[in-house]
């Protein structure tokens, strides 16, 4: 008896008036491939599947673009700004300034994908790496460099609670860096305030003056660390100071507005 003929007769069997016995799994899985169905549930597994096929490929080729930070020792060597004829033909960039803005561009193509690898380089154990990925985060999210997909911030806030951990660096530009950064993301860092408010007294002025911009950039949400600023107008540094002075004009402004 051929498999038409078995099935044509467990039909007749089984009859309108009684219970199909239950498919097994597998079972079930022949039939729909003998059929040609396909049920819902597998079309929700290939789509999930592939989604995260693409995920981690996106993952690798972020990893992949943030460990060529490490061949980019900082400082940044100064860009020219200013009203510069359109005409003029720049001058050309060193052969490291060059690399350093196409791994920028890289990053910021990559959209929200390089955020998470940025993230965790911010764990490497070298810190020169971890100042050079602060210094990144600063660059893609924070609005002031132009790149060649356009000149949208790319949004740090998946960044925070690494950044949280950051403030808190051994390496004082790390410290200074990833203030920056939280100062980029603005009203949606509240929770960085009470280290903020530490790193005021940190001894090294780069990160006070970081710590003041990043309270200024957070606004409302930081209206309690105005005493700590003020205190911290009387600061040795005058750039520290003047970044004091502006983080509460900032936090005035935000107030007003609630």
């Amino acid at each position: 008896m051929n498999a038409r003929a078995r099935g044509e007769r467990h039909s007749q069997q089984v009859g309108s008036g009684c219970l199909r016995p239950r498919l097994l799994p597998a079972a079930a899985a022949v039939i729909l491939l003998a059929t040609g169905a396909t049920p819902a549930f597998a079309i929700h597994a290939h789509r999930a599947t592939a989604g995260a096929a693409r995920a981690g490929v996106a993952s690798a080729r972020a990893d992949a673009v943030v460990e060529k930070l490490r061949e980019l020792p900082l400082p940044l060597q100064p860009f020219a700004h200013g009203a510069a004829s359109t005409k003029a033909t720049p001058p050309p960039l060193p052969a490291l300034e060059s690399r350093r803005q196409q791994v920028y561009a890289e990053l910021h193509a990559l959209g929200a994908a390089s955020i998470p690898a940025l993230s965790r380089a911010l764990r490497d154990p070298d810190p020169e790496m971890r100042r050079n990925v602060a210094v990144a985060l600063d660059v893609i999210g924070g609005g002031w460099w132009h790149f060649p997909d356009g000149g949208a911030k790319l949004d740090l806030r998946p960044a925070l609670p690494s950044l949280l951990t950051a403030l808190q660096d051994s390496d004082s530009g790390v410290r200074a860096w990833a203030a920056q950064d939280i100062s980029d993301i603005g009203a949606a860092a509240g929770t960085a305030v009470p280290r903020l408010r530490a790193m005021l007294h940190s001894p090294d002025p780069e990160s006070r003056g970081s710590a003041c911009n990043a309270l200024g950039g957070i606004g409302f949400a930081a209206r309690d660390a105005v005493p700590d600023l003020r205190r911290t107008l009387g600061d040795s540094s005058p750039e520290v100071r003047q970044a004091a002075r502006d983080a509460i004009a900032s936090i005035d402004r935000a107030s007003a507005l609630h």
